[in-house]
C-alpha cells in the first residue's frame, strides 16, 4: 500500500502554484477573519519529497524557502497524532484517518489519472461533505542531540499548513513554522519560545508541538 503523501505528490506543486491568490497570511500581519467555513477536513500531515543532496525547497504557495531534510514516517504521523488532538474538540473539525484518504484518492485516481490536485481536493471534500480541507507538509524534522540542559545539535522543524477552500480550490489560510531551537543568549527576541520550552533544549516531537498549538490557535483566531 502507497502512503497519503505519495498520492498527493502526483500533482500537488500544479494545484499549489495555480492558487496564489491567499485570503491571509498568518504568522505576522493583522488577524484577518477567514470566510465562513462550517466543516472543515483535516489530512494526515505530508512529507515533503526530498531528492538526495537538495537542501531547500520552496512553497509553491506562499513562495517561503525552507532548509529541507528526509522527514520520517514516524515524525509525520506523531505530528499527525497532535494536530487531530488540538481540533478533536472544534466541532467544525474532523480527522481524516489516513487509511480513509488513501482509499478513496487510489479509487479516484484509478478513475480519472489525469484528474488534477484541485480536483482531488475538492472532489475528496465534496465526498466527506466539507467546506474546506486543511493540509500540511512537513519539511524539516531534525532530532535533538544531547538532553534537556546540554545539547549538541539542537531540534529543528519546519513545516506549513494551508486551508483550501472545496468550493473553489482558493487558499483562505496559511501557516509557516520554521524553528532551531537556539541558546537564549544568541537570540534575545526568542524569550517566548523558550518560556514554552520551560528553558530546556526540546526534542523534535515537542517543538512541532509547539508549532502546531501556534498554527491551530492563529486558525481558530481567524475563524468567524
Amino acid at each position: 500500500m502507497f502512503r497519503i503523501h505519495l498520492l498527493f505528490a502526483v500533482c500537488m506543486s500544479l494545484v499549489l502554484s495555480g492558487c496564489s491568490h491567499l485570503y491571509s497570511s498568518s504568522q505576522n500581519g493583522p488577524v484577518t477573519k477567514i470566510p465562513e467555513v462550517k466543516r472543515i477536513a483535516v489530512l494526515p500531515l505530508d512529507r515533503a519529497r526530498i531528492k538526495p543532496g537538495q537542501e531547500k525547497a520552496t512553497c509553491a504557495l506562499t513562495d517561503t524557502v525552507f532548509d529541507v531534510s528526509e522527514v520520517p514516517e514516524e515524525a509525520s504521523l506523531e505530528l499527525t497524532r497532535v494536530l487531530f488532538d488540538l481540533l478533536k474538540n472544534k466541532s467544525n473539525f474532523f480527522p481524516v484517518p489516513e487509511g480513509q484518504c488513501v482509499g478513496f484518492l487510489s479509487s479516484l485516481i484509478e478513475s480519472n489519472v489525469k484528474a488534477s490536485q484541485i480536483r482531488l481536493i475538492q472532489a475528496f471534500g465534496r465526498d466527506l461533505g466539507a467546506d474546506a480541507v486543511l493540509y500540511g507538509v512537513i519539511y524539516r524534522y531534525h532530532e535533538r542531540m544531547g538532553g534537556d540542559y546540554a545539547a549538541s545539535k539542537p531540534a529543528s522543524v519546519a513545516f506549513a499548513l494551508h486551508l483550501i477552500r472545496v468550493q473553489d480550490g482558493k487558499v483562505l489560510w496559511h501557516y509557516n513554522f520554521d524553528e532551531t531551537q537556539r541558546p537564549l543568549t544568541s537570540n534575545l527576541f526568542k524569550f517566548g519560545l523558550f518560556k514554552e520550552t520551560g528553558m530546556k533544549w526540546v526534542t523534535a516531537e515537542k517543538l512541532g508541538e509547539i508549532g502546531l498549538k501556534r498554527a491551530v490557535q492563529d486558525l481558530l483566531n481567524r475563524l468567524p
